[in-house]
């Protein structure tokens, strides 16, 4: 399987909110570094996180529009859009959509790293936050 495949079989799992499908997309102690959820590594870490993902959003689509990849790596441009579900009652309802890029570092035809770049400001307004608590949160991010 090339990067490219793997990227959109990646996307079509999570979009079918598909957890064994897209465990099978990394390799068995992979990393995934999600700005939103943070670093979460191997099977269990990697479970763990997509069905909180589902818990949180409904209705997500995650579109990879450009792939360019090598045998060790694949960089995919993306939107994603998703609805905030009850499990989040400040934000419930609330429709958020954004673009980025991610990394996947591969090993054997899967992923062994994930790691993704969007602007998560724009994000945190569309989920409520007002501008004095996203200057706060984003203040946290900055280097020391």
């Amino acid at each position: 399987m090339t990067g490219s495949d793997l990227v959109q079989d990646f996307a079509a799992a999570f979009n079918r909110q598909d957890v064994p499908g897209l465990l099978a997309c990394f390799t068995e102690d992979a990393v995934y570094h999600d700005i939103f959820y943070g670093r979460h590594q191997g099977r269990v870490g990697l479970k763990e996180l997509f069905e909180k993902m589902f818990r949180d959003g409904r209705d997500s689509t995650w579109t990879m529009h450009v792939v360019v990849a090598d045998p060790l790596r694949a960089a995919a441009e993306w939107t994603f859009s998703y609805t905030v579900s009850e499990a989040i009652p400040r934000s419930a309802g609330k429709k958020v959509s954004f673009s980025g890029m991610s990394l996947f570092e591969l090993k054997g035809g899967k992923a062994a790293s994930y790691r993704e770049y969007f602007d998560s400001g724009a994000a945190f307004l569309q989920l409520g936050f007002a501008p004095e608590s996203l200057a706060r949160v984003l203040a946290r991010r900055l280097p020391r």
